[in-house]
């Protein structure tokens, strides 16, 4: 219900006025003159009230009251409608879809490193075990095989070829 404006009448003189008193009046939207009528006093000692540090500068609210009592009798609940907004999420949903991606990219994480060791481990031995061993038997063939011969042995064998005139020596080759 709104309240009907109601005119200041001349009141009498109340023997203390309160700071809190003249707060509430202007939180009421009544005006220095009303004031000064409503307590019965002069207008000046109202502007002197107003010289009070929490009152300075002050002004009554602006409520517009209306000259008669308006009552709704149409509705009796008012429901307030909560909007939401449909991209918005619980901070139980946000942990939930944070759990469910890091345990997607782990799985992603074990297939790859699944197809890795696919792709690097040998396809004709059974364990790792047998690929290294037979790696290990490749290299000590391969060291019986390859002995390079010393700095001395490939001199002789150059000079042996030179006596013999094994080495074939073209017009293009250069001389010393």
């Amino acid at each position: 219900m709104i309240e009907m404006r109601k005119t200041q009448e001349a009141g009498k003189t109340p023997a203390q006025i309160t700071v809190s008193m003249i707060d509430q009046d202007l939180k009421d939207g009544i005006s220095k003159p009303e004031m000064a009528t409503k307590y019965g006093i002069k207008p000046w000692e109202v502007d002197e009230m107003f010289k009070h540090p929490l009152l300075k500068g002050r002004r009554p609210s602006r409520k517009k009251k209306l000259s008669f009592s308006f009552v709704d009798d149409m509705t009796t609940n008012i429901v307030e409608e909560v909007i939401t907004d449909p991209n918005q999420v619980t901070l139980e949903q946000a942990i939930d879809n944070a759990i469910e991606t890091v345990e997607d990219a782990k799985q992603e994480m074990q297939k790859a490193e699944e197809a890795i060791v696919d792709m690097l481990s040998p396809t004709e031995y059974e364990t790792k075990g047998d690929f290294v061993e037979e790696l290990e038997s490749l290299a000590d063939e391969a060291e019986e095989k390859e002995e390079l011969p010393s700095f001395e042995d490939t001199l002789k064998e150059v000079a042996d070829e030179l006596k013999e005139g094994d080495l074939d020596m073209d017009d293009d080759t250069f001389e010393l």
